[in-house]
């Protein structure tokens, strides 16, 4: 049972890994884009296919997460529900998840449809979309750090 356990941890641990390390390169691209973009350096159009990749990981990473949660969820037949940090950490993900979805993942596509269709002048047709990708992604990752904290924090306590 405790070799199942730490499986499922060290998995569970690598999708929260990969879905924050790629938010964190994401991330990273995104403001080089920007970079690029200021500049008027025609590099910027190939930030976007390798752009549009990124979701793969990250969903990959989202349904190791989901998979090994419920497995652990089961090993510790719902006892795990009772503890208050457990509750903050759903909640959190659930704006994590939130966040990515009606944020990050939208404006990502309307990013990448609106430069292609305003190549010459996708500037001034991107604001709004800059704006709101740029608090989007500090959001995001301060969720992934604080699920990480309070997740360290606690499985350390806890046995099977």
């Amino acid at each position: 049972m405790y070799l199942i356990f730490r499986i499922l941890l060290a998995l569970h641990i690598t999708g929260i890994v990969m879905m924050a390390g790629t938010t964190m390169i994401d991330y990273l691209t995104f403001k080089t884009f920007w970079q690029f973009a200021d500049a008027g350096d025609n590099r910027v159009f190939g930030l976007i296919p390798l752009m549009a990749r990124y979701g793969t990981f990250i969903k990959t990473g989202a349904v190791t997460i989901i998979l090994t949660g419920i497995a652990l969820f089961v090993l510790y037949k719902g006892a795990i529900w009772a503890q208050p940090w457990f509750k903050v950490k759903i909640v959190l993900v659930i704006a994590l998840i939130l966040n990515g979805l009606l944020i990050g993942n939208r404006q990502g596509h309307k990013l990448r449809e609106t430069v292609m269709a305003h190549a010459t002048d996708f500037l001034q047709h991107t604001v709004s979309i800059r704006e709101s990708m740029s608090r989007f992604y500090p959001i995001q990752l301060t969720l992934f750090f604080l699920i990480i904290l309070i997740s360290m924090i606690r499985i350390k306590s806890m046995s099977v």
